[in-house]
């Protein structure tokens, strides 16, 4: 497990879990919209809307029609789930369970 947030990061080949911002993670996207060797992306707290969440959600939906086998895990405590399916959905993308 690692983790990379702002300036600081801590990371080795061993690592397979990587916690970051959700800057460092658009930033990431904006390098290779691909994400070679990324198999998942969990999102949290998504409720708090921000610029920076709502471009993030946009360059995914991008990313999930280049890699198809990547999932992507929106989480939120209090924001309704059909609202963000919609959003992908409407995109193109398939609805997963």
């Amino acid at each position: 497990v690692g983790f990379h947030v702002r300036l600081k990061k801590a990371l080795s080949a061993q690592t397979r879990l990587v916690y970051m911002t959700q800057g460092i993670l658009l930033r990431k996207l904006m390098s290779d919209r691909s994400l070679p060797g990324v198999t998942h992306v969990v999102v949290d707290e998504i409720h708090e809307r921000s610029i920076e969440a709502d471009l993030l959600l946009l360059v995914l939906a991008e990313t999930l029609r280049q890699n198809a086998q990547l999932k992507v895990v929106i989480m939120s405590a209090t924001a309704a789930a059909g609202l963000f399916t919609s959003y992908f959905v409407r995109r193109g993308l398939k609805e997963h369970e």
